[in-house]
């Protein structure tokens, strides 16, 4: 089902209207209004971080297993980028905080309550892992990127999420002896391992978007960070995506053998050779052309 509200569009999965239904019928329905109120708000405070860095938000879904919405950040700076990531877990912190505080001053069963500030800290603890995708994990992408370039962050990104993934899979089947019914932790692992194994074509093509975008945050901001790298002659032009990060305009200098710059390119010039030419092309032929 598929409703829209001006330019976003949110998409109901109908699995999503079993779910109140099947929590009802096993006596569960407190639990599953406070984690729902959870999630909601928790995804409310992206798009309304989104908003205040004057980013509209395209897509909005709803499935089994929460809310995830699709917020086009690929021209954001790292800060406002870094805000967004940290809005939800951040409001979730804050609600923790407030109903924990709440539930001691008022007096009588605050049952209602507890699951508010249980939900809260579960949300918080879980979306600041750092894994791919939650909120932890883009954040990590983002500060690795500055570091060691975005193909190489997200290669390490990947390995990381497989890793916590598979402890988050053991924990959870722990979990589900303990508890014999409680299966949430194996589900959520299960959903980090799916999305790093169809996430591998997106993440080889991440520096190329960014690029093309920074062309037009340059044009924006007028001024911009640069960095400059050095390459030598034999260096292959695809291999140099692979030290780019994410928020400098890139000077490439070419050096020979006897370390003599031959040459210099901005990351711009590198773009249309690879374009025009060929992934195995060096920056000896591209001097030479």
């Amino acid at each position: 089902m598929r409703l829209a509200i001006g330019e976003t569009e949110i998409r109901v999965n109908i699995t999503a209207l079993a779910m109140p239904v099947f929590m009802l019928i096993a006596g569960l329905a407190a639990e599953y209004a406070a984690v729902f109120f959870s999630m909601l708000l928790h995804e409310l405070s992206h798009i309304s971080a989104a908003r205040i860095c004057g980013i509209k938000v395209g897509t909005i879904s709803v499935t089994i297993l929460g809310f995830s919405t699709v917020i086009p950040d690929d021209r954001c700076s790292k800060a406002e980028r870094s805000l967004i990531y940290l809005a939800g877990p951040a409001f979730n912190l804050l609600l923790f905080t407030a109903t924990l505080l709440l539930g001691r001053m008022v007096p009588g069963d605050q049952e209602f309550l507890r699951l508010l500030s249980a939900s809260n800290l579960f949300l918080a603890f879980i979306n600041l892992l750092p894994a791919l995708p939650l909120d932890g994990g883009r954040l990590m992408l983002v500060l690795l990127a500055g570091k060691i370039g975005m193909l190489a962050a997200g290669r390490t990104m990947r390995w990381l999420a497989w890793a916590i993934s598979a402890f988050i899979i053991i924990t959870g089947v722990y979990q589900l002896y303990a508890s014999s019914y409680n299966a949430s932790l194996i589900i959520i692992g299960l959903y980090i391992m799916m999305i790093t194994m169809t996430g591998k074509v997106e993440s080889a093509l991440m520096n190329i978007r960014q690029i093309i975008y920074r062309k037009s945050r340059l044009l924006k901001k007028g001024i911009y960070p640069a960095r400059d790298l050095v390459a030598m002659k034999n260096t292959r032009l695809s291999d140099t995506l692979k030290s780019l990060d994410f928020d400098r305009f890139h000077i490439i200098h070419v050096l020979d053998d006897s370390l003599n710059i031959i040459g210099v390119f901005t990351e711009n010039q590198i773009m249309d050779a690879l374009i025009s030419g060929n992934d195995d092309m060096t920056f000896e032929c591209l001097i030479g052309k």
